[in-house]
């Protein structure tokens, strides 16, 4: 035989062979996903039907060592977690920012709000002091033009009131011819009177009353046994005031207890005499000193 031949002719058969295997494979393929197509087979069912006929129970000892051995994974800090979150949504940490900046504004309006009112309760507070003081000085003032005034109008009021004392001292017969001129000055008089009335301007009080130097001005006394020591008996001079404030003392004469009650008080209370020792009551000598 020759032996090239022979090279050839097992060429052929094994090129043969090889296109026969291949053909046979391909057509093994389709059977099988003509099978998978008819039994509706997935890849998901493959998995599953896997996962279910897998058992750990038959693992290899190597296998079930490397399972037991403890991973120690080290837990994530706070900022890395924050810093993942924010990674993930950038959205929500844009709205944090705008919240935070957001209470930001609210602290500080509500500091300015703060140091407005309290700015504003000390504006008040300044206000009802200059209001009040205010309105002393102007009562003050307002006193004191009254009180010039009527100390100006004051003489010529006692004048009007000593006209009326006057006639009114007069007889009967004396009046009669001038009753109308009277009855005019006592109605002039009466007409000073209530305006320095209305005004706030009023006499002090003097006859019956305890002598008060702050009122009072004691220009005489005299003795009485009907009135109490230091009360006023008569009015020389009428004085007028403003409520608390003197426009001008009264002039008055005060009561004094009489020489007589005095004396009888001294004679009932007399100066006590020292008492003697026994010896000199008996001897009537005084001891010689040694």
């Amino acid at each position: 035989m020759d032996p090239n031949k022979e090279i050839e002719n097992i060429g052929q058969l094994a090129g043969d062979s090889e296109t026969e295997e291949s053909v046979s494979v391909d057509d093994f393929i389709k059977q099988l996903e003509a099978k998978e197509k008819d039994l509706h087979i997935t890849s998901e069912t493959s998995i599953i039907e896997i996962e279910e006929s897998f058992d750990d129970g038959n693992l290899p000892d190597f296998v079930l060592e490397d399972l037991q051995i403890e991973v120690k994974i080290p837990a994530p800090t706070a900022a890395a977690a924050q810093a993942k979150s924010r990674d993930r949504n950038p959205v929500g940490t844009g709205l944090e920012k705008e919240l935070h900046g957001l209470k930001e504004q609210v602290s500080q309006i509500q500091a300015e709000r703060d140091e407005l009112l309290q700015a504003s309760q000390r504006r008040t507070r300044d206000f009802e002091r200059f209001k009040s003081r205010t309105e002393r000085e102007r009562r003050e003032t307002f006193q004191n033009q009254i009180g010039n005034l009527a100390t100006k109008m004051l003489p010529a009021l006692d004048n009007l009131n000593r006209a009326v004392d006057f006639a009114l001292a007069m007889s009967d017969e004396k009046r009669t011819g001038i009753q109308p001129f009277i009855d005019g000055v006592v109605l002039v008089s009466q007409q000073v009177n209530d305006v320095l009335y209305e005004m706030g301007v009023q006499p002090i009080a003097t006859v019956g009353e305890a002598f008060d130097p702050h009122f009072h001005e004691a220009v005489a006394t005299e003795e009485s046994d009907d009135l109490d020591p230091n009360v006023i008996s008569a009015e020389l001079l009428r004085g007028y005031r403003i409520g608390d404030r003197v426009i001008r003392h009264s002039m008055v004469r005060v009561t004094t207890p009489r020489l007589s009650a005095r004396n009888d008080d001294e004679n009932q209370s007399p100066d006590p005499q020292p008492e003697m020792p026994p010896d000199l009551e008996s001897d009537g000598e005084m001891p010689a000193e040694s």
